[in-house]
């Protein structure tokens, strides 16, 4: 706390005043968070001219936001599991708005209409590919975040019809620098 209120260039008292610990500090920070990310993902969703265009645009994006270790969410986890249920709530709310999503990416066929919704949201789920990472961390010499980025590409690129793979194709070639 001391070093929070030092970088802050405010007295520890202040801090108490506005939360009651570090757990409702980390639980703030997080929910805000949670609440820029889901704002920018409805935002991209809604200026999109399709949902694929959309979809790659936020994986694109995740390439780009600096994400915490895979070691600071086992601490949340084994440390603040008032704050894991937050992360799990929020976690819940973004996999029913993923599942509107994919309704919406079949109807318009883009996505394959034999989908498993729960599997295929598991498999979206970027949390997955963070916890694989992190497992595989010392034998990935690669960047973290562009593999993250291949590795939902061709997840998508999975569950997609001919028509969602034309624009998941034509998306990867007019990336800047795109050796895809």
């Amino acid at each position: 706390m001391d070093d929070l209120a030092s970088s802050l260039g405010i007295s520890k008292r202040t801090i108490y005043e506005n939360f009651k610990n570090k757990e409702d500090i980390l639980k703030n920070c997080i929910l805000v968070l949670q609440e820029n990310r889901n704002r920018r993902v409805i935002v991209t969703m809604r200026q999109s001219e399709n949902i694929m265009y959309g979809c790659l645009q936020i994986i694109n994006d995740i390439r780009y936001t600096q994400s915490p270790t895979v070691k600071f969410w086992e601490d949340v986890y084994k440390y603040y599991p008032q704050v894991y249920q937050c992360i799990l709530e929020d976690a819940e709310k973004s996999n029913i708005y993923l599942k509107q999503l994919l309704e919406e990416g079949i109807k318009d066929n883009y996505f394959r209409k034999n989908l498993d919704f729960d599997e295929t949201v598991f498999i979206l789920d970027i949390s997955t590919y963070i916890k694989i990472i992190g497992i595989y961390s010392v034998r990935v010499p690669l960047s973290r975040t562009d593999l993250i980025f291949n590795i939902m590409v061709n997840m998508l690129r999975g569950i997609s019809t001919a028509k969602g793979i034309e624009i998941i194709d034509k998306y990867i070639a007019d990336l800047p620098h795109s050796n895809n």
